[in-house]
């Protein structure tokens, strides 16, 4: 453990004497037919957690801290083919608090061959360990706010000719284990295809999808296999003025039950050309709940692969699972380099006879009754976003819950904070 944190720092600063090197060797460097890029991201966070489980008789306040270091190498030959090299190392410490499941020693993260225009077609394939990203992330992400970022052995053949685009994909989800290799298993499984339209980056846009699951995890609930169809829809109407619509439906089989479920996104963005350039965004966000769990069917929308920080509240408290969502932010730019934002969220629950979700898919709590309240609470926060150079930002905010009738209804009664500070060093 100790020779490979000593290794990572010599080979960060190595990487670091050369990326600032006068004639900027290794971006852009001519190995030979190959051109040789390469790349460092070097984070630390630091959060305060209050009362996440909303009860102040139990003291479970304290801190956390985040370290995560990527180092990858980028190999080009004529544009043809690249070859693509990412190693990842995740450190957590805690203080007070339970450490949260986010390290992992230094690990292979990426490793694929990319083929662009396949014999002089509109097709690439790429194969190997690899990021999969579509969308808003809402379903398929590689969100990098956890230290573990999602990653796929996995095949990806892409079509792009203006105005058509599309993927199609079939990969396993790699599992992280702290202290062995990362790995696959065959029991779950993804597969589908992404299309979209699009003239150009300021024309209307329409994506389709349809994604499978299939999860032969016998250590749960045996045999799954979960459909995702659904749309997106992405345009503005006139000056400033944006909208984001998502409307997905799964179906299938949870083991001897049937899945029927859905969920919605809207989101109305407008911004406006004056000074402190503001920016105001409403939102709308709805995940079916299961209705009744002694029944044949499973109605609890899952969102799949989706990104574990944001959009639903930064306090992580909720995804797009048993929940309804409408919230609103404002965002201004007092100087070039400095954005602030400021949110608000309220939350219910789709359906009180299921569980309440957070970020992770984790149960926060589940009624017992069967009459609770439906609203959970009120988020409130408050985010500041500055880059110090082109390479560093640092970043901080505090967020505060204030708990609705259904946490009180399901035994607790107390508010929750959280704050956190950031610096990012990248590139």
């Amino acid at each position: 453990m100790k020779f490979k944190i000593i290794f990572l720092a010599i080979l960060m600063y190595a990487f670091y004497r050369i990326a600032w090197a006068g004639d900027n060797f290794l971006k852009g460097y001519q190995l030979g037919d190959w051109k040789v890029d390469s790349g460092i991201e070097e984070r630390l966070r630091y959060e305060y957690k209050s009362d996440f489980d909303f009860n102040k008789n139990v003291d479970d306040s304290g801190s956390l801290f985040f370290n995560r270091a990527r180092l990858n190498g980028k190999f080009s030959l004529e544009d043809k083919f690249e070859i693509f090299l990412e190693v990842l190392d995740a450190r957590v410490g805690c203080y007070r608090i339970k450490k949260t499941a986010q390290a992992d020693d230094m690990d292979l993260h990426q490793a694929y061959l990319k083929i662009n225009r396949i014999m002089d077609s509109n097709f690439d394939v790429k194969m190997g360990r690899q990021e999969i990203q579509y969308g808003k992330g809402r379903l398929l992400a590689a969100p990098t706010w956890a230290n573990r970022i999602n990653a796929f052995d996995a095949v990806t053949v892409h079509y792009a000719q203006t105005p058509y685009y599309g993927d199609a994909v079939i990969g396993f989800n790699v599992k992280y284990d702290d202290h062995n290799p990362n790995h696959i298993t065959d029991e779950e499984i993804l597969n589908g295809l992404y299309l979209g339209y699009q003239k150009d980056k300021k024309s209307p846009l329409l994506e389709v999808y349809s994604l499978n699951l299939v999860d032969n995890n016998k250590s749960t609930t045996g045999h799954i296999h979960r459909y995702t169809v659904g749309l997106r829809l992405q345009a503005g109407l006139w000056k400033g003025f944006t909208y984001d619509f998502e409307a997905p439906y799964q179906f299938g089989d949870y083991g001897t039950k049937d899945i029927k479920a859905y969920a919605l996104h809207l989101d109305l963005n407008q911004g406006f050309d004056v000074a402190l350039k503001p920016k105001l965004t409403l939102e709308f966000n709805l995940a079916s709940g299961d209705k009744k769990s002694s029944d044949n069917e499973v109605n609890t929308f899952v969102p799949l692969y989706q990104t574990t920080h944001a959009p639903y509240g930064i306090m992580d408290f909720f995804r797009w699972q048993n929940m309804r969502e409408i919230a609103g932010s404002f965002t201004i730019t007092p100087i070039k380099k400095l954005q602030l934002t400021a949110g608000v969220n309220f939350f219910w629950l789709d359906n009180i006879h299921d569980s309440w979700y957070n970020s992770s898919g984790s149960k926060l709590r589940t009624g017992i009754q069967g009459n609770e309240h439906s609203f959970v609470g009120t988020e409130t926060s408050l985010v500041g976003k500055y880059d110090l150079t082109k390479e560093i930002q640092v970043e901080g905010g505090y967020a505060h819950f204030f708990s609705g009738p259904y946490v009180k209804d399901t035994g607790a009664h107390n508010d929750a904070d959280w704050l956190y500070s950031q610096i990012s060093l990248k590139f």
